[in-house]
């Protein structure tokens, strides 16, 4: 079974031919798939070749055909599907091509490209395409679409048992769904007939800073702190194996850091960031985000790099405002690049930001054209532009680290890009902000950091946090303190929580039912 970026290629193969008369050039392949490396396609092309899809006339020029028994046919991927908790299936539509002597009726066929790792053990992976046949039934044992409740779609084993089904996966972490007859409704959508690998290959030449003998974990350092250099510690991170990783790295702008000083030349720095840019998109799994956080200088730069290796996504304007820097504009925002490694199929759970409401009377303080009945209760979906989480400037309420980012920064785009269970990287780990965020949403973390000192400031604070299942700071102390910068925590409607302010709003009304 071909992948779907080998897939085009044999696409883009047979139309060119048909409309040219003779085959494309490897060079005309890659422009035509807007692809960034020819290296690239000399490898799909040779195992192409070696698997049958191409044959080639002789060795010279424009040779490549596509054998005439190797006929292709489109099936539509519609969407992404959980393998892990259940998720609200989401929808989206490409067509991809298989051999059509693969399956005997394309009518009942369709694709899905699968999130999470509950069925790993049956090989079934983060960012795989699964071809399902549609139908409503199914037998024990076999892997299925479920349907849970109209809105949940998962891919899990089924079984049927006395008084209720259960959708087992393949994974020791994970524990099996069941559904009780009469209690909840549970609709089979389709069996699961052959899988796609997904590949990701590396389309670009990696820096010399990756020569030499790597000895990569056979098991991630998941939970810890590492103290080392970013890019000789990502180095030994296996590809494809982390959900989010999240970089704010030193700005370059002459600070003090413990024992290390942030003053590099210009192309030395470029060249640097260029080197752990390139081992955070190679860590990332396929369906993973990937978020660097910085000032406009140097983001554009980043960005320059990223848009080679990654999938731009978005420019983040974190609303925050700085220093004058004499005859210029006032610096008002710090930049958040977003990036994926695929342009489909990746994590994202739709956020919304709480409506801003009145400290007295806790009622909204827009009027929404005097439809505020008919708005969304759990605010306004969230935009690329983030005013309601500021920086944290009180030394009271700083470690003593020039860079200390907001929780409720990183919590929001943890919840926007990963689910529970998965891992979290961040190679410039400072005053502990991703780690600490990530332990509350009950995430796994990685942190690096150069700097001994910052190591043991962000383990004692780990000890002093646990998990969390609703929004709210809890701290194992003996005041068990909600955080005071709680109000303008981003809620997630799958919680099913509204927005903590409303707490305001309830007492208000419970104070007024008393009276």
């Amino acid at each position: 079974m071909l992948t779907p970026t080998k897939q085009k290629v044999i696409n883009f193969i047979n139309s060119y031919s048909k409309k040219k008369g003779y085959s494309p050039s490897l060079e005309e392949i890659r422009k035509g798939l807007k692809l960034n490396s020819i290296s690239t396609i000399h490898q799909h092309v040779r195992e192409l070749e070696n698997s049958g899809h191409l044959t080639r006339k002789s060795k010279i020029h424009r040779s490549l055909e596509i054998p005439q028994s190797q006929e292709m046919i489109g099936i539509s991927l519609i969407g992404t599907i959980s393998a892990g908790y259940p998720i609200e299936a989401v929808p989206y539509k490409e067509i991809i091509t298989i051999p059509k002597d693969r399956i005997a009726n394309p009518a009942e066929i369709y694709a899905l490209r699968v999130v999470g790792n509950s069925m790993i053990d049956e090989n079934i992976n983060d960012g795989d395409i699964v071809l399902i046949k549609h139908q409503k039934t199914a037998e024990n044992g076999q892997k299925v679409v479920a349907l849970i409740d109209n809105n949940e779609a998962t891919l899990k084993t089924f079984f049927k048992e006395p008084g209720r089904i259960r959708l087992q996966p393949a994974n020791k972490s994970y524990g099996p769904i069941f559904i009780k007859k009469g209690e909840r409704e549970v609709l089979i959508q389709g069996i699961v007939l052959d899988i796609i690998k997904e590949e990701v290959p590396n389309s670009i030449t990696l820096p010399e800073v990756r020569t030499g003998v790597v000895h990569l974990h056979k098991k991630l350092p998941l939970n810890k702190i590492i103290n080392g250099d970013a890019i000789d510690e990502l180095r030994k991170i296996p590809d494809n194996s982390i959900d989010m990783t999240f970089a704010d790295p030193p700005f370059n702008l002459n600070k003090k850091y413990g024992s290390y000083k942030d003053k590099k030349a210009l192309e030395d720095y470029i060249q640097w960031s260029e080197a752990w840019l390139t081992e955070m998109v190679r860590v990332t799994k396929p369906t993973g985000s990937i978020f660097v956080h910085n000032i406009p200088k140097w983001l554009i730069y980043y960005a320059n790099h990223l848009n080679k290796i990654a999938n731009f996504k978005h420019w983040i304007a974190w609303d925050s405002m700085s220093s004058p820097l004499g005859k210029s504009l006032l610096p008002a925002h710090y930049g958040i690049l977003f990036y994926t490694k695929v342009p489909k199929g990746f994590k994202f759970h739709e956020l919304r930001s709480p409506h801003k409401k009145c400290r007295t009377c806790g009622e909204m303080i827009k009027d929404y054209g005097g439809k505020k009945s008919q708005i969304n209760p759990y605010g306004t979906l969230l935009s690329d532009v983030w005013a309601d989480i500021h920086r944290i400037r009180h030394n009271t309420r700083r470690d003593k680290h020039p860079c200390q980012l907001p929780e409720p920064l990183l919590e929001r785009l943890i919840l926007m890009s990963t689910d529970e269970g998965d891992t979290v990287l961040d190679p410039f780990i400072g005053a502990g902000t991703t780690a600490l965020a990530a332990k509350r949403l009950g995430r796994n973390y990685i942190g690096i950091d150069l700097d001994k000192k910052y190591k043991e400031i962000v383990n004692d604070k780990l000890k002093k946090v646990e998990y969390r299942s609703s929004n709210g700071y809890k701290y194992t102390g003996e005041a068990r303190e909600t955080s005071k910068y709680l109000k303008n925590l981003t809620i997630s409607e799958n919680e099913g929580i509204y927005p903590i302010d409303r707490q305001l709003q309830v007492a208000i009304e419970f104070k007024s039912s008393k009276q």
